[in-house]
C-alpha cells in the first residue's frame, strides 16, 4: 500500500514556462526521468541510489523513450546545461540524480489543502481540471496546455472539444499556430481560429509550408513567426 502512495509524482503547471517545455525529445525525456527515478534510498549490486536517481544507460534512455542515441544524448546535454539534472558515468553504468526531486515527489497535506480552497473558488477551474484528468490523447493535451499559454486563461468544456474536433480534421502544427495567430491579431477566443483554419482549407493549406508558401506569394503577406516547437533534434 505504501508503493501505491508514492506512484505518483507532482508536475507544477509552471512548467508551461519552461524553457525546454516546447522541445519535445527533451521534455519527454525528463518526464521519462521524472516517473523513472527512485523515490527513496535503494541499493543496486552493492552501489547506493539515492532518491531522486536511477541506474540507466543512453541506449536503454532510447529504447524506453522512443529517442535515437543522437537525440537522448542531445537532450541529457541540455537538462544538465540547465541544472535540471547530473549525471555520473563509469565503464559499467551512468548514475542520473535529479535536482529539486523533491519538488516533483513530496506531496504533503498542506499542498494539498490549498489545491482544493483554490478550486472550490472557481467551479470552471474544477470542471477543466476534471476534464484534463479524463484527456488520454496526447496531441489534444498538449494542444490545450498550448492554448491556456498563449490565450493566458483557463480552456473551458466546449474549447477543448472545439481543439480537440480541429485535431480530427488539422495537422497539430497548423492548430497550433492558427491559434498564435489569433492571439497576434488581438482576439481571445477560439471562434476566430476558426476562421483561420477553414481560410486555410478553402485555400487547399495542409501544413505550415503552404502558409509560408503563402507569404512569400502575396503581396501582403500572412505573418508567421517561428516554428522552433517543431524542430527536431
Amino acid at each position: 500500500m505504501d508503493g501505491e502512495k508514492k506512484s505518483f509524482i507532482v508536475i507544477d503547471r509552471k512548467m508551461l514556462k519552461w524553457e525546454w517545455y516546447q522541445d519535445s525529445n527533451t521534455k519527454n525525456l525528463f518526464l521519462h526521468l521524472l516517473l523513472t527515478a527512485n523515490w527513496e534510498n535503494k541499493k543496486w549490486k552493492g552501489i547506493d541510489v539515492e532518491r531522486g536517481s536511477l541506474i540507466t544507460s543512453t541506449k536503454h534512455l532510447s529504447e524506453q523513450t522512443g529517442l535515437t542515441i543522437q537525440q537522448t544524448r542531445t537532450s541529457l546535454n541540455k537538462l544538465i546545461s540547465t541544472n535540471e539534472i547530473t549525471k555520473k558515468t563509469t565503464n559499467k553504468y551512468t548514475i542520473i540524480t535529479i535536482e529539486n526531486y523533491n519538488k516533483y515527489q513530496d506531496y504533503n497535506k498542506q499542498n494539498n489543502n490549498q489545491i482544493t480552497n483554490e478550486q472550490q473558488t472557481n467551479n470552471n477551474q474544477i470542471t477543466t481540471t476534471k476534464q484534463y484528468n479524463n484527456i488520454t490523447n496526447k496531441q489534444l493535451y498538449s494542444c490545450c496546455c498550448y492554448a491556456e499559454e498563449i490565450f493566458g486563461r483557463t480552456l473551458n468544456s466546449p474549447e477543448i472539444k472545439l481543439i480537440s474536433e480541429w485535431l480530427e480534421r488539422y495537422k497539430e502544427e497548423l492548430v497550433r499556430e492558427a491559434m498564435r495567430l489569433t492571439v497576434v491579431n488581438g482576439k481571445k477566443y477560439l471562434n476566430y481560429t476558426t476562421g483561420i483554419l477553414h481560410n486555410w482549407e478553402n485555400k487547399g493549406y495542409t501544413s505550415i509550408d503552404d502558409v509560408i508558401k503563402n507569404e512569400k506569394e502575396q503581396k501582403e503577406p500572412i505573418e508567421v513567426f517561428s516554428m522552433d516547437w517543431l524542430n527536431e533534434e
